[in-house]
């Protein structure tokens, strides 16, 4: 198993929590930490804090901790607007879906 010096989430941490829709403030709320630890909360390697946090960004630990939740070693996170509607792609189930919505 290739385990990462760094987690996904401390190099990713604000665009993660941007693309929940939420800032610094709410997420520290969230985790029930005071605003000023919230960087340090980015560095953390605590597997239950690192699950609470997926938790509340709504994303799975493998997220945070590789960047991809997909067991081909993908990483896959995007958006493709189909006729006004925008999708929001993160695996390969995703993509199939999609294309399943295309070809009917």
């Amino acid at each position: 198993m290739n385990i990462p010096e760094k987690t996904y989430f401390e190099t990713h941490a604000e665009d993660m929590l941007r693309n929940a829709g939420m800032n610094k403030a709410q997420f520290a709320e969230q985790m029930g930490i005071a605003r000023q630890n919230v960087l340090k909360l980015f560095e953390t390697k605590n597997v239950l804090t690192l699950i609470k946090a997926a938790d509340i960004l709504k994303v799975p630990l493998s997220v945070l901790i590789y960047g991809n939740d997909s067991g081909d070693g993908h990483a896959i996170d995007g958006f493709v607007e189909v006729d006004g509607k925008v999708h929001r792609i993160r695996s390969r189930e995703d993509i199939e879906s999609l294309l399943g919505l295309l070809s009917d």
